[in-house]
C-alpha cells in the first residue's frame, strides 16, 4: 500500500520545467504550449514554469530566440536551452532628415482559459518626427492579416498593437533610480556582472537588464511595479481592482546599442508584451510580438510614398502563408508548428 501511494504520488507530481539561455540564464516570458496549440503557461522571471500540466511534449517559443518542440521526459532536471535568434536588421547611416522611418511585422494572440481565441499579424509602417518628438503610423487595416472566430476583445486589442507599435519607436526607459522610469516605479539597478543588471523595488526583483554583445535586452514585472506604484500613492482603487483580476503584465525589448552602451530612437529591434486577467468568462491571456524590419532616416515626402507602397501592396489583406513568407524573408522565426495549426483551426470556425 505505501509503494502504491508513492507511485499515486508522483504521477500527480507538478512538471516542471526550466527554460535558460546559453549562459544559463533563465529566459522570462517563454511562451510553453501544447501540441494542440494550447497555452499552458509563460516561464516566470527565473525562466521557470512550474507545472506543464501533463503534457508529454511542449513547445517553447519566445521572440528572441528559436522555437523548439520537446518532449518533456527527455529533460535533464528539467531544463531546456534555447538558441538565440540568428536575426539582425541593417545597419543605418545618421542623415539629415527630419523622420525616423522603423517598419514592424508583429504577431498578437489572444488566449482564454489557455484556449487561442484570436490571432492578428501584419507589417506597419511608423515614422517619428525627430524635431516634434511624434509618432506617425501608416494603415493598420490595410497591412494586415487577421485570423478569428467571433470574439470581441481579441478585435479591441488588435486595434491596440498599432499604439504598441508606434511607441516603441521612441519609448527608452531608463531605470535608473534617477531615470524617467526609476522615479515613477521606485526602481533600483543592481550590477551583478558580465553585463546584467537587477531591477527591483523595495518589495523585491522585477527583472534584468542585459547587455549581450551590441544589443541591450530588457525584461521586467511591469504589473508588480505598477500595483507599487499604486500602493506608495495611495491610489487605492486601482490597486483593488488590479488585485480582484490577478492582473499581470510584463514585458521583454531589445535595442541595438552603440559602442558606449547607448540606444537611440531608431533602435529597437524587438518586443514582446504580456497581459492577463480574470474575468467572468475565465482567464485572459494577450501576447504582442513586434520585430523591426526595416529602418532609416527620411524626409516627409519618403514617408508618405512607403505608406502608400504597403497599402498598395497589401490592400486586400495578407493571407498566413503571406504572413509566413514575409517573416522567412526578414529572419522572423516561424511561428511554432504547433500555433500554427492552432491558427489554421480558427480560420476554420469562422
Amino acid at each position: 500500500m505505501t509503494v502504491a501511494a508513492m507511485m499515486t504520488a508522483m504521477s500527480v507530481q507538478a512538471q516542471r520545467i526550466e527554460v535558460v539561455d546559453a549562459n544559463g540564464h533563465g529566459i522570462p516570458l517563454v511562451s510553453v504550449l501544447t501540441e494542440e496549440g494550447n497555452l499552458i503557461g509563460t516561464t516566470n522571471m527565473d525562466g521557470v514554469v512550474t507545472d506543464v500540466k501533463g503534457a508529454a511534449k511542449v513547445a517553447v517559443t519566445h521572440v528572441a530566440y528559436k522555437p523548439q518542440l520537446v518532449t518533456v521526459a527527455s529533460l535533464t532536471n528539467g531544463r531546456v536551452t534555447m538558441e538565440d535568434l540568428d536575426y539582425n536588421i541593417n545597419e543605418i547611416v545618421v542623415m539629415p532628415k527630419p523622420y525616423v522611418y522603423v517598419e514592424t511585422y508583429y504577431r498578437f494572440y489572444a488566449f482564454i482559459n489557455d484556449s487561442l481565441r484570436y490571432y492578428q499579424a501584419g507589417i506597419l509602417p511608423n515614422a517619428y518626427d525627430i524635431q516634434k518628438k511624434k509618432v506617425e503610423t501608416g494603415s493598420q487595416q490595410n497591412s494586415c492579416g487577421d485570423f478569428y472566430p467571433s470574439f470581441g476583445v481579441g478585435v479591441t486589442w488588435g486595434a491596440r498593437v498599432m499604439e504598441f507599435h508606434a511607441g516603441k519607436i521612441y519609448q527608452h526607459l531608463d531605470y535608473s533610480p534617477e531615470g524617467n522610469a526609476g522615479q515613477r516605479y521606485f526602481l533600483t539597478l543592481t550590477d551583478e556582472g558580465n553585463g546584467r543588471r537587477r531591477i527591483s523595488n523595495p518589495e523585491g526583483t522585477l527583472g534584468y537588464l542585459v547587455a549581450e554583445g551590441n544589443q541591450m535586452r530588457t525584461t521586467i514585472d511591469g504589473g508588480k511595479a505598477q500595483m507599487y506604484r499604486n500602493k506608495r500613492l495611495g491610489q487605492n482603487k486601482a490597486l483593488k481592482k488590479r488585485e480582484e483580476m490577478e492582473y499581470a503584465y510584463q514585458y521583454t525589448d531589445i535595442f541595438t546599442t552603440d559602442d558606449s552602451g547607448n540606444c537611440n530612437v531608431e533602435d529597437l529591434v524587438m518586443y514582446t508584451n504580456h497581459w492577463e486577467w480574470t474575468k467572468s468568462k475565465g482567464r485572459y491571456k494577450m501576447i504582442i510580438e513586434t520585430y523591426a524590419v526595416d529602418r532609416g532616416y527620411v524626409n516627409k515626402q519618403e514617408w508618405k510614398d512607403k505608406k502608400k507602397e504597403l497599402k498598395q501592396e497589401y490592400k486586400s489583406g495578407m493571407t498566413l502563408d503571406q504572413l509566413e513568407a514575409y517573416a522567412a524573408a526578414h529572419h522572423i522565426p516561424a511561428l511554432a508548428p504547433t500555433l500554427r495549426r492552432a491558427i489554421e483551426g480558427l480560420n476554420k470556425k469562422k
